[in-house]
């Protein structure tokens, strides 16, 4: 039989079950039976123990009217004859049963005759007579250990029945007496009685003559005996003298105050159940044997298919063959098991094509990760090393597999390698380190950051280590960068670091002595704290804007310093962005030029002023001279009436011209108003074309400028523009219509002319390119400006849209 086969354990507990419960029964059996046997046979021994104590008692009463009987010999007078009343106490017929002697005392205790049983026999030994022994009644006195005997008392009475001494006979209890005789018998073969003086603990008598004068076990020794001496009436069982369990009951001697004790060995007493203990033992081994061997049959035949199941995976196993699904023969628990099986096994390929999937997969990410990934047996040889490492070495998996870093870098550089991954050896922790190293092939240096830890199998043994390596050369030269930069940091220009939400960070002693701010005052606070009233609303939103679009904004700004004093600042703010190009920073460089700003303002103003005399005289000298063309091409005309509306076009632009040189000889700043421009011009085409021009200006309209090189350009547009209109329906058919608005667009204004006509389906291209649309095309601005045709019934819509940088918002009143 095999020890660990499923059937050998299983019939292996249910013999130990079998046995134990069965033992367990037959344990409780018997301790039930083996107490109510003790009841019962105690009991029955009690009973026993009763009759002998009435026989005892009747024995003792008897014994005393024996010497009673013995006592009416003497007489009083005979007191008086000590010698003659010895001899007569020597011929009395004692029957054996005072065979130690006699003795008389007086009334006051004292000795008069002491008599042996028979003539020349000796004497008891002298017995002081109790003081109390006055009653008239048999006495039985306490059994003297040391000479053996047992003195008994009756008194001695006249004829007039008065006391006049006392007769005490002595038996010997070391010999046959009528105690030994009443207890000879003894109790249930292998027992025996025995009666005991309580007071002494003394045997007085016992069918075991051994026992006889010797003493019970004393005081605490035995609870059963103690109680006996007590006065208890009973039964128990308890041990003797010599160790011997017993089954004992006593009762009371109501003459002599004895008691009587029967034993019996439990041995002897539950003989009978220790018979029936062994054999239900004998039963149980028995049944549990033959339950056993039906239990190893039933296994193995429910078992079987699970036999050859495992035979079956032990040749899959021996045999490398791919696993198969277990054949399932019966709907029972195995059944259900191989069932259970055949899934996992399904579950075991699926995960194990997943479990490949997973490591193909996990070597593409090792393969395509950035950092250079590998492993090294014990000896520093490599196992295994990703796309990187292989890389950086030009190896292949199979040629760099077994090769050490000495193939691949300096000495140096191998012995530092190596101490790192020795410490990983030995204190099997994980270790990160910086690497510098030298590739011994092209001497190029490199440091990397590396992370080193021990790979351990299930019983925690190391195996192999995984070291991960980034190369952080060029973060080192970065840090070496930026402590140069640091140091740089502190130069004269004023310098601050601000977060993404504009709050200053870190700003350099520079900073604090061009602002007033200190370095501790400063941190922390929006960079706001430097605003001046002195630039225009919306310019600082305008220059972060610009910053987060393009990385960088420079221009001359005005700030205010902590006690409240602007100053002039040539600044460049710079964005920070993050590797998801993201601003996470701004950097802030600025400089005090207030001083130069302000004589460079006083100069140009005053060169301005200069200009400005110059070029209002020049453009009024222009105007006068474009006017003087104006007359002469006006002669021209009266000369020859044919060329009338040629000479009127150009007429109408170089008036057009002479509006723009106007109005900037008028204007203090030389600007030119977009709807002083629109007005002028207007008026212009509608006197020298005699028709009715209606120009639409808000009233509350703030003045857009024209700039200054589209000012000539804008005002010949608009001169053909209004000119077309009058022309082509506005003379026959009541004038034009012109309307200046904002656009739906910051700082754009919209330019409407309307007059009664039709739009050709076909642009008409005439000869010349300076006149009409071809003209407006050509002078249109790159950028700032659009120019929309529309048709609405009857009327023609010309729309001219300006805005930045062809225009540029005024604070001058329009006129």
């Amino acid at each position: 039989m095999q020890r660990h086969t499923l059937k050998t354990r299983l019939t292996v507990t249910m013999l130990a079950l079998s046995l134990l419960g069965l033992w367990s029964l037959s344990y409780f059996s018997i301790q039930v039976l083996q107490q109510d046997m003790e009841h019962m046979l105690g009991l029955q021994q009690l009973s026993a123990v009763k009759v002998v104590a009435t026989s005892l008692d009747a024995a003792v009463n008897e014994q005393g009217s024996s010497l009673s009987h013995l006592g009416r010999s003497v007489e009083p007078a005979m007191l008086a004859h000590p010698d003659r009343l010895r001899q007569l106490l020597e011929r009395l017929d004692k029957s054996d049963m005072f065979d130690a002697g006699l003795q008389i005392h007086d009334l006051q205790g004292k000795m008069l005759v002491s008599a042996g049983a028979s003539a020349g026999a000796p004497p008891p030994p002298p017995f002081i007579l109790p003081a109390y022994l006055n009653q008239t009644r048999v006495v039985v006195h306490a059994a003297s250990r040391l000479n053996g005997l047992l003195p008994m008392s009756v008194p001695l009475l006249n004829d007039d029945g008065q006391r006049f001494a006392t007769l005490t006979g002595f038996t010997n209890l070391r010999s046959s007496n009528f105690l030994s005789r009443l207890l000879a018998a003894g109790y249930g073969g292998s027992g025996g009685y025995m009666v005991v003086e309580p007071e002494q603990r003394l045997v007085i008598a016992a069918t075991n003559p051994a026992y006889v004068l010797g003493n019970v076990p004393p005081l605490g020794h035995s609870k059963l005996v103690d109680r006996f001496v007590s006065g208890y009436e009973g039964s128990g069982v308890t041990r003797n003298s010599s160790g011997t369990e017993v089954l004992a009951s006593a009762h009371r001697s109501l003459l002599a105050g004895w008691y009587v004790a029967a034993a019996l060995p439990t041995s002897d007493a539950f003989a009978p159940v220790a018979s029936m203990q062994r054999h239900l033992l004998l039963a149980t081994v028995v049944f549990a044997l033959m339950l056993g061997a039906l239990t190893w049959w039933t296994l193995r035949r429910q078992l079987a298919p699970l036999m050859d199941a495992i035979s079956t995976l032990t040749q899959m196993r021996v045999s490398a063959a791919p696993l198969q699904a277990l054949s399932v023969q019966r709907d029972d628990e195995i059944g259900r098991l191989f069932i259970a099986f055949n899934n996992l096994l399904s579950a075991i390929n699926q995960r194990e094509m997943a479990l490949q999937q997973s490591e193909r997969k996990l070597a593409d990410i090792l393969d395509h990760a950035d950092s250079y990934v590998y492993l090294k047996d014990r000896d520093g040889r490599y196992l295994y090393a990703n796309r990187r490492v292989r890389t950086l070495f030009q190896r292949s998996m199979a040629q760099l597999a077994g090769l050490r870093d000495e193939e691949f870098f300096s000495s140096a550089s191998v012995a530092t390698l190596r101490q790192h991954e020795l410490a990983v050896w030995q204190h099997g922790a994980t270790l990160r380190v910086e690497e510098p190293t030298v590739d011994r092939r092209n001497g190029r240096a490199a440091i990397y950051q590396s992370v080193k830890l021990p790979l351990r199998d299930q019983a925690g043994e190391i195996y192999a280590m995984c070291g991960i390596s980034i190369d952080i050369t060029e973060r080192k030269q970065t840090e070496e960068a930026l402590r140069i930069a640091a140091i740089a940091f502190e130069a004269q220009a004023g310098i601050a670091v601000l977060d993404a939400e504009l709050r200053i960070l870190r700003v350099n002693q520079a900073f604090a002595d061009i602002t007033g701010w200190a370095q501790s005052e400063a941190c922390g606070q929006p960079i706001n704290i430097l605003r001046s009233a002195l630039q225009p609303q919306g310019y600082y939103e305008a220059m972060w804007r610009t910053t987060r679009k393009d990385g960088v904004c420079r221009d001359d700004v005005w700030l205010r310093r902590r006690n409240g004093k602007d100053f002039y600042a040539r600044g460049t703010t710079s964005a920070v962005y993050s590797l998801r190009g993201e601003v996470t920073h701004f950097v802030c460089h600025l400089i005090d030029v207030t001083e130069s700003y302000q004589r460079e303002t006083l100069r140009m103003q005053q060169e301005a002023a200069h200009r400005d005399v110059l070029v209002r005289e020049v453009h009024h000298r222009i105007k006068n001279n474009l006017q003087g063309i104006t007359g002469i091409l006006r002669q021209f005309t009266y000369k020859h009436p044919e060329l009338e509306e040629p000479i009127s076009h150009a007429i109408s632009q170089v008036k057009g011209m002479s509006v723009v040189h106007g109005l900037r000889g008028r204007a203090a700043d030389g600007a030119v108003h977009l709807c002083e421009l629109c007005s002028e011009i207007a008026a212009e085409v509608g006197a020298l074309w005699q028709t009715a021009i209606r120009v639409d200006i808000p009233e509350r309209w703030q003045p857009a400028g024209v700039a200054e090189d589209e000012a000539v350009p804008v005002a010949l547009i608009l001169n053909e523009l209004i000119l077309n209109a009058a022309k082509h329906g506005g003379r026959s058919h009541g004038g034009v219509a012109l309307t200046v608005r904002r656009g739906d667009e910051a700082e754009q204004v919209v330019i409407t002319i309307s007059n009664h006509g039709q739009l050709p389906e076909q642009p008409a291209s005439g000869p010349d390119p300076y006149s009409g649309l071809q003209l407006v095309h050509a002078l249109m601005p790159r950028a700032g400006a659009s120019l929309t045709l529309r048709q609405e019934q009857q009327q023609v819509l010309t729309i001219l849209r300006l805005g930045p940088p062809v225009l540029h918002t005024t604070t001058a009143e329009s006129s």
